[in-house]
Formats: structure tokens, sequence, C-alpha cells
């Protein structure tokens, strides 16, 4: 049996921030898998895919009123949710120059802007669903600046409390932590499953997370809750 395609089929999603990297893999997967997506992302640009279950949107998730007109359609087109999943990702190299207006602007990309969306759309889960934020694995952070260190780390405890405060709701919320992604390669470069020996592996692929994603936003990982699960293919062992 096709676990994931049982599960998807015919469900409603949204990925923000899907017009490339990561976030186009997990649209491709869940397209592939049967879902209905809807893609959102502040410049509106469209993933090169063509398919009938795809809709593509502009949304700004620092902007309610802009979240808001995601909610608005979803609602209209389909009348529930089942999943989102919560990609959002503003990065700066290391540095020894930091300051706290800095931190501010990562913070509200990186952390406020997930609430923002959590908040908007969870009320659209009538029967629950799996809610997916992305963080950072902390073995990338010393390639960071200070700024984007500590707005990724306070992802894994925004995910804690998250998980706390829905799953009366029947909602689950989980986050994943991708190291270094190598998005060269489309994913159906890489299928099935032409990943690089683990020694001296450095960096992991788009599909590698996007199946990470796919299996927390299903119901096969109906036992994880609360959780932030690194994707960095062990850089610090």
């Amino acid at each position: 049996m096709d676990y994931f395609a049982s599960f998807f089929g015919g469900k409603v999603g949204i990925v923000s921030g899907a017009g490339m990297g990561q976030g186009k893999a997990v649209v491709k997967l869940l397209l592939e898998n049967g879902a209905n997506v809807v893609a959102f992302s502040r410049s509106g640009n469209k993933p090169d895919l063509n398919h009938k279950n795809l809709r593509v949107m502009k949304g700004d998730s620092s902007d309610l009123a802009s979240l808001q007109n995601v909610r608005d359609f979803v609602e209209k087109e389909y009348g529930t949710l089942n999943f989102l999943y919560n990609n959002h990702g503003f990065f700066a190299p290391h540095s020894t120059k930091f300051s706290g207006d800095t931190a501010t602007e990562f913070f509200n990309r990186n952390v406020v802007s997930s609430i923002n969306t959590i908040e908007t759309l969870h009320s659209l889960m009538r029967q629950g669903g799996s809610i997916v934020s992305v963080g950072a694995s902390p073995a990338i952070y010393h390639l960071s600046s200070l700024e984007y260190a500590v707005s990724k780390r306070a992802v894994e405890e925004m995910t804690r409390k998250m998980a706390s405060i829905l799953k009366a709701k029947n909602i689950r919320v989980n986050a994943i932590m991708p190291g270094s992604v190598d998005a060269s390669k489309e994913i159906e470069e890489i299928s099935p499953f032409g990943f690089k020996s683990l020694e001296g592996k450095k960096d992991v692929s788009t599909l590698e997370v996007a199946y990470t994603a796919l299996f927390l936003l299903s119901d096969l990982s109906y036992g994880i809750n609360g959780q932030s699960i690194n994707v960095d293919a062990g850089m610090r062992l």
C-alpha cells in the first residue's frame, strides 16, 4: 500500500515559501501523492509546476491582512484545511557584527511570521490536522549570524508551545530543522533515493527534507507532537 497517497489523496494543504528549494520539493511530493495544495510566497512567484491541484497566491506572513486573503480563498475553494507547511527562512552568514535592530528583523521574519500564519489558518482545521514549521539545525549555526541562530532556535520553543496549545483541537505541531540544503538538483534527479554516502556528507538534498516533511504532515507520524526533527545528515557526529 502507498501510505502517503492513501493519506494525502483529496486532502487540502497550504505551503508557504514554495517558489524554490525545499519548499518547492514539498509541493511536488504533495501533488504527486494526490493533495490539493495552495502555495503562497511574498513574491507570488509560481514554482515551475503545472498541476490541476495546485493554486498559487501572493501572500506575506508578516501581514495579517494578506494572510486573511489566503484563508478566505481556501475556505471558499475547499471549506477546510488538513495540513500547513510553515516555511519561513531569512538567512545571513556569520559575522562579528550584531545589532538589536537586526535581531528584531530576523525574529519577525523567522518566528513572528510563523506565529501569524498559524494564528490565521489553524481555525480551518476543524477536524484536526498537522502543522510543520521550518527551523534550522544547530549544526549550521556556526555558519550563520547571531541574529539568524537565535531566531531559528526560537522556532523550537514556539513549536513546543503551539503543540501544547493546539492539541485540544486535535492539531499536531512539529518542526523540521534542516542543515545545509543543496538545492542544485530537482528531486527527479535524486530519486529514487540516489543520496550521497554518509561518510563526509555535509549537506542534505531537497528530497531528504521533503520526505521528512511529508512524514510529519501525514498521520504516519501521529505519535509525534511538539518535536523538532534535525535533518542534517548528522553533521556534528
